[in-house]
Formats: structure tokens, sequence, C-alpha cells
């Protein structure tokens, strides 16, 4: 039996089918780790859903920044800021099996067998990888299932007056972005988002950051125990990127890049990717 992650697929789905050739992915015996944006971009998102869900207890799939604009627009409804697919799926016999299945995907999980910790972008530098857990725990309760998603994703109160759960909510939106969207942390672990970095003077704050610049990765930031290691995707100008302690899996697939697979079961983490063409072109406003 092998273990894979899987790097952000937004919709590539005869390249994910490719991949899972190459590595003689066997549904049986294999189990597959997703580390979230299934969908979005590229051409097959409702596909790429069904042929993932259908995958049965083979595989788990961690809730990516993509699958929450998603959650998001079916919220509030929202059609004008959709992508052509989610029409399609708002119009699917399946959308609600879909939609429960979307909004019950873990912001984070650690993978039993090996020990990996998996995010879609990562987590606050500061939180312990237990507190980091506890805190994505907490917020799949809130969220997850049809009959919490209308509630959760609904547009926040912002009044002065809000009622206490509306502050809780307010929390738990901010975490679920930190582990959906982080990519930059000041020195002290504070995560730090493209507009606070673009006025400090960085030119692309969704590059990677030269050594000198005033915020840095969150995973060069925080301070690692010995034994932790996590995989994460969503940083799809920085490709695929290997430290002591992370691994990053988005080599920007729907970008014209790769859609790579790592065995986490392996000693040496071997790496398969393949090629894909250019359906999307990086959007600088939110850096893919």
């Amino acid at each position: 039996m092998a273990v894979y992650a899987i790097g952000d697929v937004h919709g590539c789905l005869e390249e994910l089918h490719h991949l899972l050739h190459r590595l003689a992915f066997d549904a049986e015996r294999d189990r597959l780790l997703f580390v979230g944006d299934l969908v979005n971009r590229g051409p097959h998102s409702l596909a790429c859903l069904r042929f993932v869900h259908n995958l049965g207890t083979r595989h788990q799939v961690i809730l990516g920044n993509h699958e929450v604009n998603v959650l998001r627009q079916f919220a509030k409804g929202e059609p004008a800021t959709r992508e052509p697919w989610q029409d399609e799926w708002n119009r699917a016999p399946d959308r609600d099996t879909l939609l429960d299945w979307v909004s019950r995907l873990p912001l984070m999980l650690r993978d039993a067998e090996t020990g990996i910790h998996l995010a879609h972008a990562g987590c606050h530098p500061s939180w312990s990888l237990e507190e980091a857990l506890a805190r994505a725990t907490a917020i799949g309760r809130m969220s997850g299932g049809l009959e919490h998603m209308a509630t959760f994703y609904a547009p926040l109160n912002r009044s002065p007056r809000a009622h206490p759960r509306e502050e809780l909510r307010r929390l738990a939106w901010e975490e679920q972005n930190l582990f959906t969207r982080i990519r930059l942390s000041a020195t002290d672990g504070r995560p730090v988002w493209p507009h606070e970095a673009s006025q400090a003077g960085m030119r692309d704050p969704y590059a990677p950051p030269a050594e000198d610049a005033p915020f840095q990765p969150w995973y060069r930031v925080r301070q690692w125990q010995p034994n932790e290691f996590m995989v994460y995707g969503h940083w799809a100008a920085m490709g695929l990127n290997r430290t002591p302690h992370t691994l990053g899996l988005d080599s920007g697939c729907v970008y014209g890049g790769h859609l790579t697979a790592v065995r986490l079961d392996h000693p040496d983490h071997p790496i398969t990717r393949v090629a894909c063409p250019r359906y999307f072109a990086i959007d600088r406003e939110t850096g893919g």
C-alpha cells in the first residue's frame, strides 16, 4: 500500500488521471491525500469533484481557499462571481451531496499512518500542530454540513452590537482564512496579508520573498519540533518547495506548470510530476 499527497488540481482532471496512471494507483490498495483546491480555473471542476468524491474511503481532501470561495458564493447567492461550471453544479442532481461533502472537508489533518500533517496553505507560525488541529476541528464543527453551511458562510454582521455568536463566527472566518490562504509572516509569527506586504514595499506579495524582505514564508518563521513535517499547497508562485519540515506541492498545474504527487510512506519521499497546459493566467490580485 502507498500513501500519496497530491498538489492543487484546479479542475485539471485529465492531468490527474495521467498522474494516477504514472503512480500505478490502485484504488483497492493505495490512499490519496489532496491538499485542496480541487476546483476553479481549470476545465473540469465539477467532474473532478465527482471523481474524487467517488474514490470513497481511499482518499482525503483538505479544504482549500477555492472550495471556501465556492461555499461562500452558494451561501450568499452571488452568481455574478461564479465561474460557469458552478452554474452547472447548481443544476446538477447531485448538487447537495457534493455541497455537503465539500463543506465537511477538514482544514487540517494528521495522517495516522505516516504522522505527517497536511493543510492547504499552512498554519499560524505561533501555534503548535496540536493547537492548530484543535482549532481546525472546531471550525469544521461550525461550518460542516448543509445544515450549518448557509449560516456559517452568510455575510457577517459587523455591527458593534452584534451577538457574541457573530464574534465567534468572525474569529472562525479569520482562522479559516489563515489555514487556506497564509503565505507570509512577520518575524514575531503574526500572519501578514498581501496588502500589508505591498505597503511594506514588497513589489509582488505573492512571489517568493527575498531573504532580506521584511516578511518571510510562514514556515521559515515557525519553530519546528524535530519530527514535525507538513505538506501544503496554495503557493503556486513558490512552486515545488521542500524544506527540512515542509513540502509545498502546488507546482502551478493550471498555469502551465505541473501536477505533483509525493509518496509519503516512502523514506525518500519520491516525487512524480506531469506537465499541464496553461489553462489560466496567474491573477496577481489574488496570487493564483
